[in-house]
């Protein structure tokens, strides 16, 4: 089975395909399993090794994803998974949500585009998938939301850059917040932003101060602990509902934090 998109790393670029699914083994992850932090040198100011990754799974919020979202299909029922983590997990059980690891990114030629730019070989995770843009459907905006984990030292200065990438920016909205706490650390909005066309999208009031994302950035943010422990970074993607085009949204990809330095 074969199903394609339109898809444009920039909003002139629309003869590209935005994605291409092709029938593969499905990738999963559990939202309910806990990973454990790497920790740092046990009571060492100057850690040597400082490994973000994913805690556990991730939640859908506000109403199920749909793989294309012109004619909300739900990557439940078709099995066509465009939002995950990467890159590819072993294939598991999820009893509690059904979501599964993403295939539009790790499957074999032919794949999305992310594959080709290389980002989905980096630890990360990819919100492709849509919100239920047919006509009748709730316009309640549809959240992802999932986090990742560092263990810090107490008085060590970190400073992390945090890869934003971007596509389909004529598609409708997703925005993307990214806020930091943990181990006496609290960084609300250390990250906000949103691609897509916002004349065909029904947007939350809530996020319309958040600005337009480029194709790629890399914010950096900074933070001293005041505890020895875990900081949390928390990601969530929203998802508006679409009124026009292709009645499908923009995407959104993101690396996981990256430690640029303890000082």
């Amino acid at each position: 089975m074969t199903h394609s998109r339109a898809l444009a790393h920039t909003t002139s670029d629309h003869g590209i395909n935005r994605r291409t699914v092709i029938k593969a083994a499905a990738w999963s992850m559990p939202v309910i399993a806990v990973a454990v932090a790497t920790p740092l040198a046990a009571a060492s100011t100057t850690p040597t090794e400082c490994v973000v990754i994913p805690v556990g799974g991730f939640q859908v919020l506000g109403g199920p994803l749909s793989s294309d979202g012109a004619i909300g299909s739900f990557p439940t029922a078709d099995g066509l998974f465009g939002t995950g983590w990467t890159p590819a997990k072993a294939p598991t059980g999820d009893s509690v949500n059904g979501y599964v690891q993403t295939d539009h990114a790790v499957a074999p030629t032919p794949a999305s585009w992310w594959q080709s730019g290389g980002q989905v070989n980096e630890t990360g995770f990819l919100s492709l998938d849509d919100h239920d843009n047919t006509d009748g459907a709730s316009q309640v905006p549809v959240s992802v939301a999932l986090q990742f984990a560092v263990e810090v030292n107490e008085g060590v200065s970190y400073e992390f850059m945090l890869p934003v990438y971007t596509s389909a920016g004529y598609l409708g909205t997703q925005h993307l917040d990214v806020s930091i706490a943990g181990a006496g650390v609290v960084v609300p909005n250390a990250v906000q932003g949103y691609v897509g066309d916002k004349a065909i999208s029904v947007d939350n009031p809530a996020l319309s101060a958040y600005p337009a994302f480029a194709a790629s950035q890399t914010p950096i943010v900074s933070f001293t602990p005041t505890s020895t422990g875990t900081v949390l970074f928390s990601y969530t993607f929203t998802l508006a509902y679409v009124t026009g085009g292709a009645r499908q949204n923009a995407d959104i990809m993101v690396q996981a934090p990256q430690l640029l330095g303890c000082f």
